[in-house]
């Protein structure tokens, strides 16, 4: 079990340094990139581009409730990576000053639409609005075989942490992720390629054959 929890391990491992690497290239010097919570393939990329003597600057927002982005922020200052934190609700705001969102994932469905932490929706449709490109970094693993078309189709125990799932009224409990249309994906980078949100099913496909 040891051994193949290594295997697994360094598979993880592998497959995010390959998001780092064919990230790289998008990565132009003087380029200001928002992104969401804290996500460890987009930290990765972001310290390659960094090691790569590539400058730029990051927003990051707080990513209430738990604040996730206030530790993704301190990641990127721990690798002397320029950036700013922000409300969630100044995510209008900034977006004008950006050239693109980068975020993670916690899942892909089969759609080439995203599940990530709250917020991720809103900020998606604010990019698209301001003719932003909204690019998502995440290994293969993360595929799965769901099709959600609405936040309703999402189930209770993906959206609610701890005992919220079990409530009987779940009105007053904040929901931990939201989904993201694949309409407001530009792009999805992997370990398997550079992917447009239509592309997903296909590598499912390949995955589960």
């Amino acid at each position: 079990m040891l051994d193949r929890g290594k295997v697994f391990l360094k598979k993880l491992t592998d497959a995010r340094n390959k998001v780092a690497k064919i990230t790289l290239p998008f990565f132009v010097d003087g380029t200001n990139i928002l992104t969401h919570s804290k996500s460890r393939v987009v930290l990765e990329a972001m310290k390659l581009a960094v090691n790569s003597q590539k400058r730029f600057h990051v927003f990051v927002s707080e990513s209430s409730p738990d604040k996730s982005g206030i530790e993704m922020y301190n990641c990127l200052k721990a690798l002397a990576i320029p950036c700013t934190l922000i409300l969630d609700s100044a995510v209008g705001y900034i977006m004008e000053r950006v050239d693109m969102v980068m975020v993670g994932a916690e899942c892909v469905v089969e759609s080439g639409g995203i599940i990530n932490k709250i917020g991720s929706c809103t900020m998606a449709i604010c990019a698209k609005e301001f003719k932003k490109p909204f690019y998502v970094l995440t290994e293969s693993y993360k595929f799965s075989r769901m099709y959600p078309l609405n936040q309703k189709d999402l189930p209770n125990n993906f959206k609610y942490n701890g005992n919220n799932s079990n409530d009987d009224n779940l009105l007053h409990a904040h929901p931990s992720v939201d989904y993201t249309h694949p309409s407001y994906i530009s792009l999805l980078f992997t370990d398997l390629g550079i992917l447009m949100p239509s592309a997903v099913s296909d590598e499912l496909i390949k995955l589960y054959l």
